[in-house]
């Protein structure tokens, strides 16, 4: 009699503990999501505002609630991605926007974006989103190098169907065709391709192929491109002779 009873406090104990610890977890992410929604909402806030005027300067003490916000977020809940690239918008906004950081400032700057990024990018390396992200923060600090162009391919081959990573794709690569490495010139050619041979419906078909062989003329990349199209591809964008 007094066995069972003790069987039955123990395993009382534990499935309290457990419940004790997931209340604990529950209320965590809770509160992160609360800390994440501040800071972005700031960061939408000064898009909105920027882009009413093209001159607009967010207010120290709101960068710096919306850093804290970011910060505490990444603090609780350390596993999510988002609050991590949510953090390194935070910062690129600074990094862009803000005219009056000295050189030191923005290397600093920079160092904490691109390893929120990377910090992600091992948290949830299958996220094509992300990987893209990082190649535009790459870009943004000039550096068009392997790490970035590694990224664009992985971004790619995670997303091949993801219009936005497409669309990325080729607003990069072609700008910055002569830098890239032939592995990279595939992966932008491939974007052409799928976006000349798109599926989806008449109007979002042509808007898609417009999109990338309109860049490709304003760059005057058509003798580089076609080359590494297929035939068919070559003969529905009407761009190869």
């Amino acid at each position: 009699m007094f066995t069972v009873s003790l069987r039955t406090f123990s395993v009382r104990f534990v499935l309290i503990i457990l419940t004790l610890a997931f209340a604990m977890w529950a209320g965590m992410t809770g509160i992160a999501g609360l800390y994440n929604f501040q800071a972005n909402s700031f960061l939408e806030l000064w898009h909105q505002q920027l882009s009413k005027n093209n001159t607009y300067q967010t207010t120290d003490d709101d960068y710096q609630t919306a850093v804290y916000a970011s910060k505490r977020a990444i603090e609780l809940t350390p596993y999510n991605g988002d609050y991590l690239t949510s953090a390194a918008d935070i910062q690129m906004w600074q990094y862009r926007n803000n005219h009056a950081l000295s050189s030191a400032q923005k290397s600093a700057l920079k160092a904490e974006i691109l390893d929120y990024y990377r910090t992600a990018l091992k948290q949830r390396p299958t996220w094509a989103y992300t990987h893209i992200n990082f190649a535009v923060s790459k870009v943004v600090f000039g550096e068009i190098d392997t790490e970035m162009q590694q990224a664009i391919q992985t971004a790619n081959r995670l997303g091949f169907n993801e219009p936005d990573v497409i669309h990325i794709t080729l607003e990069l690569g072609l700008q910055f065709w002569s830098q890239l490495n032939h592995s990279t010139r595939l992966t932008v050619a491939s974007a052409v391709e799928r976006s000349v041979t798109w599926q989806l419906n008449e109007k979002m078909n042509m808007k898609e192929r417009i999109f990338a062989l309109s860049l490709v003329g304003v760059y005057h990349l058509e003798k580089d491109i076609c080359p590494l199209l297929t035939p068919s591809s070559q003969a529905d964008s009407n761009m190869c002779y």
